[in-house]
């Protein structure tokens, strides 16, 4: 039966290319909406954990730094009960290299102190106008931007340093990134905490790392759920195409399956034969898929983090859905009459 399976993809090798073609494109397009959602929910975390906080102090009524206009006064940093302290500036505002400005997160820090950037080129900021930048932005070492309107030069660079969907930190000495922000240095966004949060005034709420990942994805839950369901559909238009394949195929097949019933061949045999075209389809194209998805990721215009589950998980998933969706094509199987083999019926 295994000889005849492959013989039958062989004689109809242009069907069986050009469906395996168009189930790779649909199968790459799932590579990447699992890698932008597994990005969505990895970014946060990564952005969150490079501030080196266990505990971020806020006021009463800001849901998270990111997703709130966050405003206290300096001396509330004082109030704090915690081992280690430091005081921290987080604001929506623009880099600009010419005429085109770029959104980005204001993010003001005291040097070698919670919140400092981690940098993968250059230096931290160090003096007045100086300025940290995520690599998404495509700017270098050394060239000069404007923040919010202020002349500065670009010392380091960092990475896996956005959120909400790709908006990159631009980082300044605590100082400066006050007078842009608040116009005054007596105003803080927040508390940075490393280690447990003691007694906190009234007014202020302290929030768990995790907490504030958690609140930073809120915003994107409806673009996630939108592109679940774009999975969704995208599994159901793939078991259509292989599903169709295998259906038109059993019927190409019909009188094939009452001879070979006719003299002995089991019903279990025939069934296997069918379903193992069907499997082949199927990860033949999750495997053209897997080197779409290498050229398609880079042209999105956020970035895509396929999950290495992905590339064993996609597979087994799309052997169960070739098997599922080759089911009204085996029920052919089961009807094919022996008889019609010396009737000359198909």
């Amino acid at each position: 039966m295994i000889l005849l399976t492959f013989r039958d993809l062989v004689y109809r090798k242009t069907r069986f290319i050009v469906v395996t073609i168009l189930a790779a494109v649909v199968f790459a397009l799932l590579f990447v909406m699992t890698g932008l959602v597994n990005q969505f929910n990895l970014e946060p975390a990564e952005a969150v954990d490079q501030f080196g906080a266990d505990a971020w102090v806020l006021p009463e009524g800001v849901s998270a730094p990111f997703t709130s206009v966050s405003v206290m006064p300096a001396a509330a940093l004082d109030t704090v009960d915690a081992p280690t302290k430091a005081p921290v500036v987080i604001t929506r505002s623009s880099v600009a290299q010419g005429d085109l400005p770029e959104e980005v997160v204001l993010i003001g820090f005291e040097s070698d102190g919670l919140g400092a950037p981690q940098v993968v080129e250059g230096r931290v900021p160090a003096a007045e106008g100086e300025v940290a930048l995520d690599r998404t932005l495509d700017i270098g070492v050394g060239e000069d931007v404007t923040v919010a309107g202020t002349p500065f030069t670009v010392v380091g660079l960092t990475e896996a340093t956005t959120v909400l969907a790709g908006i990159p930190f631009a980082y300044l000495r605590l100082p400066e990134a006050q007078m842009l922000a608040f116009t005054s240095t007596d105003v803080i966004s927040s508390v940075l905490v490393a280690g447990a949060v003691g007694s906190l005034p009234g007014g202020l709420v302290s929030l768990t790392s995790d907490n504030v990942v958690s609140q930073t994805l809120q915003p994107l839950e409806g673009a996630i759920a939108s592109i679940d369901l774009v999975r969704v559909l995208l599994w159901i238009v793939a078991a259509i195409i292989v599903g169709a394949v295998v259906y038109l195929s059993a019927l190409d097949r019909q009188r094939d399956f009452a001879v070979l019933k006719a003299v002995g061949a089991s019903n279990g045999s025939l069934l296997g034969s069918l379903a193992l075209q069907a499997v082949l389809i199927a990860l033949g194209a999750v495997a053209l898929a897997a080197i779409i998805q290498i050229f398609l990721a880079p042209q999105f215009p956020l970035p895509v983090t396929v999950p290495t589950g992905a590339f064993w998980q996609l597979p087994l998933l799309a052997v169960v859905m070739a098997l599922a969706a080759g089911a009204i094509g085996m029920r052919k199987v089961l009807r094919s009459d022996p008889s019609q083999a010396f009737a000359g019926a198909a």
